[in-house]
């Protein structure tokens, strides 16, 4: 995984976990500066970001995690080993923890067949939905890094411990890369959530739609 920073005080820092063919530039226009941003996952080493956390923080650090589509996973897994007080907000956006599965997820099938025939410009269209005009600026890793990212997602989708507390949980109703029902089955059937659910009329890439402030 690739760490992004862009911490200008220590007060408030927004921790993102970007999803599947993310990139920083992605997420800057739409959060406020102090920003860490993981993106490009190619392992599931946290070191390195608890590290670049425990140098930045302090008892009076508040850190707000927002995690979008497969970076839900990503965010849990980190969770189990690393959640210290200073995590004051937790949010799920369009994504589960479990990520690859058959019922809470992307099925692995789906997945699979996603990486044999990936086609980034299907994949784009999918993502942004009605809002495609609107990011001509988002640029992409080129389609065979984005099989092999596909691929580390695919071999550790196994990965799956137990699950963490979220304060916020977006559901987009238009999302088609991950289906708006495994969201439902996840965050309503197994979850148990109702209160913290928002439901927005947008497609996957919901930042257009969904405003921070």
């Amino acid at each position: 995984m690739n760490i992004y920073q862009n911490i200008k005080n220590n007060n408030k820092i927004y921790l993102i976990f970007g999803g599947f063919g993310s990139q920083p530039h992605h997420f800057t226009p739409f959060f406020p500066d102090n920003l860490i941003i993981i993106y490009h996952y190619q392992h599931l080493n946290f070191t390195p970001l608890e590290n670049l956390l425990t140098s930045l923080t302090s008892e009076q650090t508040e850190v707000e995690i927002y995690a979008f589509s497969m970076g839900v996973w990503v965010a849990n897994l980190f969770l189990q080993n690393y959640n210290p007080l200073i995590f004051t907000k937790k949010t799920a956006i369009n994504g589960t923890e479990f990520g690859i599965d058959n019922t809470y997820g992307i099925p692995l099938k789906a997945f699979k067949l996603t990486q044999k025939i990936f086609n980034l410009e299907h994949f784009k269209t999918n993502l942004l939905g009605q809002h495609s005009y609107k990011a001509q600026h988002l640029s992409f890793l080129d389609e065979e890094s984005l099989k092999k990212e596909l691929g580390f997602f695919i071999s550790n989708h196994k990965a799956f411990q137990q699950g963490s507390t979220w304060d916020k949980v977006i559901i987009s109703k238009a999302d088609l890369i991950f289906s708006t029902s495994a969201q439902k089955s996840f965050w309503i059937d197994f979850k148990g959530y109702q209160k913290q659910i928002l439901w927005l009329d947008s497609p996957h890439f919901v930042f257009f739609d969904w405003k921070f402030l």
